[in-house]
C-alpha cells in the first residue's frame, strides 16, 4: 500500500481525532501503520485535513534532484545557444551536464531561448530541393578521387559550395570546408556564375600551401573548373548530381550558417564584419567529432600558409 495517504483518508483522520481516537485506533480503522498516521498529525496541528494535504503536495513538488540551474548557467546558454547557435549537446558538454537536461529548461520555460533556436528547431526535417536545377556536367567525378580522401585522416582536401537567397538572383555566399579539421569558411561573392566564384575560390586557396583537392557539386559557377586547376595546381572533383551526402562536412555546415543567415533574407544584406563573427563562432564552438576540439584549433594544428 502507498505511504500517501487520500484525502479521504485525511479527512477521516480529523473526523476520528476529533472524537478522542488514539493513533494506533485510527491506524486500525484506515489499516495504516501507526507510524504513517502519528507523521500524518504530525505535519499541522491541530489536525487539518486540507491544510495537510496542501502542505504534502508541497513537499513532494520538493522531492527530486536539485534544480542545478543559476543565473550563471543560464546566462551562457541564453548566450551560446541563442547567439552563437550552439546546440545543446555541445553547451551540455561544456558544462558538464546532460543534453537532456537543457531540453528540459527550455521545455518549463526557464530560459530565454525556445525550439525555435536549435539546430532544425529541435527535430530533424528532409531537405526540400531549392528549385535551382543547375547541373554541369564535365569534370573530374568524384569516382576518380582517393579513396584516402574519404578516411579524413589527412588535412588539405576541401569541399565548397555556394548559397544564395531563396530562388532569387543576386549575390551568393561560397562556402569552404576542410574535411579533417571542419574549417568552415564562407565568403561574400557579388554574383552567382562562375565569373564572380571562380577569382574568390582562386583568391582563397592561394593562401593555403598544403591543399591537396577541392570537391564540389555539378553547379555552373563551377564551370571554370579548368581555369582553378591550372592557376593553383589542385585537383577538383565533381560529386554527383544531387547527392549532397558525398560532401557532407559542408552540407551540415551550411545548415549550421543558415542559422544565421535564413534563406529569405538577401545576402547583399550580410555585412563583412556579421560575416566574420559568423565564421568565427563557426570555427570557434567546440564539435564532438573533433573530440570537443574547435575545428578553428585542429585546422591551425596541421595547416601550412604560403
Amino acid at each position: 500500500m502507498s505511504s500517501i495517504l487520500s484525502s479521504h483518508e485525511r479527512s477521516v483522520i480529523q473526523t476520528l481525532l476529533e472524537v478522542h481516537y488514539s493513533i494506533r485506533a485510527i491506524a486500525r480503522f484506515l489499516k495504516r501503520s501507526p507510524t504513517t498516521i502519528a507523521y500524518e498529525i504530525k505535519r499541522v496541528s491541530p489536525y487539518n485535513a486540507e491544510i495537510a494535504k496542501h502542505l504534502a503536495k508541497e513537499n513532494r513538488q520538493r522531492r527530486g534532484r536539485r534544480n542545478c540551474l543559476t543565473p550563471e548557467i543560464a546566462a551562457f546558454l541564453n548566450q551560446h545557444l541563442g547567439v552563437y547557435k550552439w546546440s545543446p549537446e555541445t553547451a551540455a558538454h561544456e558544462l558538464g551536464i546532460a543534453f537532456k537536461t537543457i531540453y528540459n529548461w527550455i521545455d518549463d520555460g526557464l530560459l530565454s531561448v525556445g525550439l525555435s533556436d536549435l539546430p532544425d528547431q529541435g527535430t530533424r526535417r528532409k531537405r526540400s530541393h531549392d528549385g535551382r536545377h543547375r547541373v554541369f556536367a564535365h569534370g573530374r567525378s568524384i569516382e576518380q578521387r582517393p579513396k584516402s580522401v574519404a578516411l579524413r585522416q589527412r588535412l588539405g582536401h576541401f569541399e565548397v559550395d555556394t548559397m544564395q537567397s531563396g530562388k532569387t538572383r543576386g549575390d551568393v555566399l561560397v562556402t569552404i570546408t576542410e574535411r579533417f579539421s571542419r574549417q568552415h569558411i564562407v565568403r561574400h561573392v557579388s554574383g552567382r556564375n562562375s565569373h564572380a566564384v571562380t577569382p574568390a575560390i582562386i583568391q582563397f586557396f592561394s593562401g593555403i600551401k598544403n591543399a591537396k583537392s577541392i570537391t564540389v557539386d555539378h553547379g555552373r559557377e563551377f564551370a571554370k573548373y579548368d581555369t582553378i586547376e591550372t592557376t593553383l595546381g589542385l585537383p577538383m572533383y565533381f560529386a554527383h548530381p544531387y547527392s549532397p551526402e558525398e560532401r557532407g562536412s559542408n552540407e551540415v555546415l551550411n545548415r549550421y550558417v543558415r542559422r544565421f543567415i535564413p534563406k529569405k533574407r538577401k545576402i547583399e544584406t550580410v555585412g563583412t564584419q556579421e560575416l566574420d563573427q559568423i565564421n568565427h563562432w563557426i570555427n570557434e564552438r567546440p564539435m564532438k567529432t573533433l573530440n570537443w576540439q574547435s575545428p578553428r584549433q585542429v585546422f591551425l594544428q596541421h595547416v601550412v600558409f604560403s
